[in-house]
C-alpha cells in the first residue's frame, strides 16, 4: 500500500468542497438543476460539481492516486475498470443522500474513501449540514476529527440478544420493500442515506444496519469504519464486502457483533425477506 495520506488533508478537502459546492445550493436548487439518473435515482448540479472538484483536488494529496466517482460511473460503467490498477484509487460519493438534500432535508452528507489491491484503506463520512466529520483507517481505528478514538458498542447495543430487541437501519430500497421483517424485530428505520444509517448505528441509535443494492461509493467508507470500531460485516450469504464486488442483488447486514449479526440474519430468513428485483 502507498503512504496514506494525512487525514486533516483530505477532511478539509471534503470540507472546502462541502462549503463551495454543496451547502451554498442547498434549499436553492431549480428546477432544472435536478434530474434522474434512472427512476427515483436522482442527482443535481450539486453532486457534479462536487465531484468534479474532488476529482481535481484528491489526488494531488497521494501521487498516482485515480479516481472513481459515482456520476462518473453513472455516465460510463467501464470507470470501474479503474479498480484493476495497482494504483490507490479515491472514491466519491459526492453527496450521498441526494433525495434529501434535492428535497431540502438534512441526512445527507459525502463520502469518500481510499481503495487499493480491493481493499479499503482509509473511510471519510462528513455530515455537510452539521459540519460534523468522521474518519477510519483501516487496521488503526475508527476517529472522530480531533483524533479521538470513537468508543463502541454502546452499552444499549452489547446488551441485546434478540432480534425482536433491535432496530435495524434499512437502506437502497424503498420502506415498504422491507415491511415483512416488521413483525420480527423492534423497528426498521429508512433515512435514504447509508451515510447517516452509519452514524446512527456508531452512536447506538440503530442496532444493525441493512442495505440493499452495495456500491463501491456508499459503502466503502462506511463498512470500513464500522469494522473498524469493533461490528461485524458481511453479506447473508457469508461474502465478505469489497468495494471491487459490490452486488446489487444481495443484503449487506452491519451489527455491533457477530452474534447479533446472526440474531438478525436469522430473523431476516425467517421473514421471508427477499432483495427487492
Amino acid at each position: 500500500m502507498s503512504a496514506l495520506p494525512n487525514p486533516k488533508d483530505v477532511m478539509a478537502v471534503i470540507r472546502s468542497v462541502a462549503d463551495n459546492e454543496v451547502m451554498p445550493r442547498f434549499r436553492n436548487l431549480a428546477e432544472g438543476d435536478i434530474s434522474e439518473k434512472g427512476p427515483g435515482d436522482f442527482v443535481t448540479v450539486a453532486d457534479e460539481a462536487s465531484e468534479k472538484a474532488f476529482t481535481y483536488s484528491l489526488p494531488k494529496l497521494l501521487s498516482g492516486s485515480l479516481v472513481v466517482g459515482e456520476e462518473a460511473v453513472a455516465k460510463d460503467r467501464s470507470v470501474l475498470e479503474t479498480f484493476k490498477e495497482d494504483n490507490p484509487v479515491w472514491v466519491i460519493d459526492p453527496i450521498d443522500g441526494t433525495y434529501n438534500y434535492k428535497s431540502g432535508r438534512s441526512h445527507f452528507g459525502i463520502l469518500i474513501s481510499l481503495v487499493q489491491n480491493g481493499e479499503t484503506q482509509m473511510g471519510f463520512l462528513y455530515d455537510a449540514p452539521k459540519n460534523e466529520c468522521f474518519y477510519a483507517i483501516k487496521g488503526q481505528g475508527a476517529f472522530q476529527e480531533s483524533g479521538e478514538k470513537l468508543a463502541f458498542p454502546s452499552k444499549s447495543q452489547a446488551g441485546k440478544t434478540a432480534a425482536s430487541d433491535m432496530v435495524i437501519f434499512a437502506g437502497g430500497a424503498q420502506p415498504w420493500h422491507f415491511k415483512k421483517l416488521n413483525d420480527y424485530v423492534r423497528g426498521i428505520i429508512n433515512i435514504r442515506c447509508s451515510l447517516h444509517d452509519t452514524l446512527h448505528f456508531l452512536r447506538g441509535e440503530g442496532d444493525c444496519v441493512l442495505w440493499h443494492k452495495t456500491t463501491p461509493w456508499d459503502q466503502a467508507g462506511c463498512t470500513l469504519i464500522s469494522e473498524e470500531i469493533g461490528g461485524y460485516v458481511c453479506y447473508l450469504d457469508g461474502q465478505p464486502y469489497s468495494p471491487v464486488d459490490a452486488p446489487q442483488d444481495k443484503f449487506l447486514l452491519v451489527a455491533a457483533s457477530r452474534d447479533q449479526w446472526q440474531l438478525v440474519a436469522d430473523a431476516i430468513k425467517d421473514s421471508g425477506l427477499e432483495p427487492p428485483k
